[in-house]
């Protein structure tokens, strides 16, 4: 399961680089979340954590890894940051995504799934 869905964190980041490309902010919103949501989960699963829910995942990485200092209070918020954009731009029909706002969110989301998957390579590194 760890594995599915890291492989869909990086589907997810394919679909935000080809939204970026079209200039369609409001996928590339939705995308970049769900990319980082993937890779949470497969997080919580690989240490035994699994969530069902977005926010079951969100409070449990706040737990288990922005309280502990495995990932930094910034990127703790980055992640409700994205979670509230995403659901602006799904359903505030009145709310449309910037290029600057993707931009903003964007380099600094790619840069927490791989600390997060470092995350994981150390947890299989250390059992093996």
């Amino acid at each position: 399961m760890v594995n599915l869905y890291r492989e869909k964190a990086q589907s997810c980041l394919i679909d935000a680089d080809a939204a970026i490309a079209s200039q369609r902010w409001n996928m590339a919103a939705n995308r970049i979340y769900y990319a980082l949501l993937n890779a949470v989960r497969a997080l919580l699963i690989c240490d035994q954590h699994p969530s069902h829910s977005h926010d079951g995942a969100k409070v449990l990485f706040g737990q288990h890894y922005v309280l502990t200092g495995e990932v930094s209070t910034e990127q703790g918020r980055l992640f409700s940051q994205l979670e509230t954009l995403r659901e602006r731009s799904d359903y505030n029909c009145m709310f449309e995504a910037t290029e600057e706002l993707i931009n903003e969110k964007y380099e600094p989301s790619k840069a927490l799934i791989e600390r997060i998957f470092e995350i994981i390579e150390s947890r299989y590194s250390a059992t093996n």
